[in-house]
């Protein structure tokens, strides 16, 4: 059985073998459904841990 993860941006599952890619803030590692999600991330972390899943980044 494959582990997924919630990307924080969207909320979509994502397996970490197929990601589109991975960031690391503190100390935690968090995986993505897409480039544009990742980049939206990687702007502001602590907005996407602190709210509800929003919107998906497909840029």
């Amino acid at each position: 059985m494959t582990t997924t993860y919630i990307d924080p941006v969207c909320g979509m599952d994502v397996e970490p073998e197929t990601a589109a890619g991975k960031s690391e803030y503190k100390g935690q590692t968090y995986y993505f459904c897409s480039p544009g999600c990742k980049r939206s991330f990687e702007k502001d972390p602590e907005k996407y841990l602190q709210q509800s899943h929003g919107e998906h980044h497909n840029e």
